[in-house]
């Protein structure tokens, strides 16, 4: 009882890890109220092909964004910034900003992404009220190539293996993106300096735009250390397995599932459905902390729908000592269906603590 209670404790703190990991990485204009629940456009998880990597080397990436408004009067595109943020002070993702609007032309990164685009200088002299879009790269994948001198540019730590950090930008907007001038009067530093706006040029709400970022890792190559995405083998569906297909990357894509509505007035007809991730044992990878030695990754996973509703937000699938948490009994989350038909998705992200993401697409029909 105690080594179960042990890792419930160690679950619950790791879910709420979690969800304030997720607001670090995808930064939006306001929170979400119910995580779980996609109902505007959100970028729900990016990914590198290699988390970590070694300087110069090209590193594909790519995000899930989707679109969950139920009214969509223009469609959401996703768009990347053509810009290597390298090393930033403190390794914070917003003091890229300030870099992003003031480098010259043929700074670190400006041309290293696939799909053309402005350089970084070009973005800079760009004024508000002037639509980005045709400067810059879209779709949901994107290439970059880490920068020569990422891991000597870089501020030593002590105790830590050198390394450098890449940060890239993406854009999910149902609109065009705008430069949004930085207010001297707000001494925030997270500002962002740009907006999603519609035809008229009127600024967008957090429903129709959400700015992400995903950080690559550089290393020598004799300090590389191994580190891979997480792989997702199969669906659990209430104790049936659902083959998943890999596409693009790192997404998977499932065959789907029929379910009927729920009555909220039957206990009869209103059956949650427990799903998740079947994740292989390879996929939890050891590693060396300075100064604690060995350890082993966490792996989780997060449940997203645009239909129903899920009970658990994440749960939790390896733990770091104990290892694998349970069979998908254990580790499945619970989704209830919606009281009315319609067709839609399930999303479920598998993250590890090392910036590693793998995901499944899963066609949901309630009749």
């Amino acid at each position: 009882m105690a080594g179960r209670a042990a890792r419930a404790a160690r679950a619950a703190a790791l879910v709420g890890g979690v969800l304030g990991a997720w607001c670090a990485t995808s930064c939006a204009p306001s929170g979400f109220a119910v995580q779980s629940t996609v109902d505007s456009v959100r970028i729900l998880a990016s990914s590198a092909d290699t988390p970590y990597t070694t300087p110069g080397a090209t590193v594909s990436l790519q995000v899930l964004a989707i679109d969950g408004r139920k009214s969509q009067p223009a469609p959401m595109s996703v768009y990347w910034l053509p810009f290597v943020c390298e090393d930033p002070p403190g390794d914070a993702y917003y003091a890229c900003f300030q870099e992003l609007l003031q480098a010259a032309d043929g700074g670190a990164g400006a041309d290293g992404g696939a799909g053309g685009g402005a350089g970084t200088g070009a973005l800079g002299q760009l004024k508000p009220g002037v639509d980005l879009t045709p400067f810059l790269p879209s779709g949901p994948t994107y290439q970059f190539t880490m920068p020569a001198d990422a891991v000597s540019a870089h501020s030593t730590i002590t105790g830590q293996t050198p390394y450098g950090l890449a940060i890239l930008f993406n854009i999910a907007c149902a609109g065009h993106l705008e430069l949004v001038p930085f207010d001297p009067s707000n001494d925030n530093p997270q500002q962002v300096p740009l907006g999603c706006f519609d035809a008229s040029h009127t600024q967008l709400g957090p429903d129709d735009y959400v700015l992400g970022f995903t950080r690559v890792y550089a290393y020598a190559p004799s300090d590389l250390p191994a580190n891979t995405n997480p792989t997702i083998g199969s669906i659990d569906l209430a104790g049936k397995t659902m083959s998943v297909t890999p596409a693009t990357g790192a997404a998977y894509v499932s065959p789907g599932f029929t379910s009927t509505p729920c009555d909220p007035n039957s206990s009869q007809s209103c059956q949650d459905v427990p799903i998740g991730p079947v994740v292989p044992a390879s996929s939890q990878e050891s590693y060396t902390l300075p100064g604690t030695g060995a350890t082993n990754e966490e792996i989780w996973a997060s449940f997203y729908t645009n239909l129903g509703s899920f009970s658990d937000e994440a749960r939790l699938l390896y733990d770091a000592t104990a290892g694998l948490v349970g069979d998908p009994s254990v580790t499945d989350a619970k989704w209830t269906p919606p009281t009315e038909a319609g067709d839609g998705f399930i999303w479920i992200v598998v993250h590890d603590n090392r910036g590693g993401a793998s995901w499944a697409t899963i066609p949901v029909h309630v009749q």
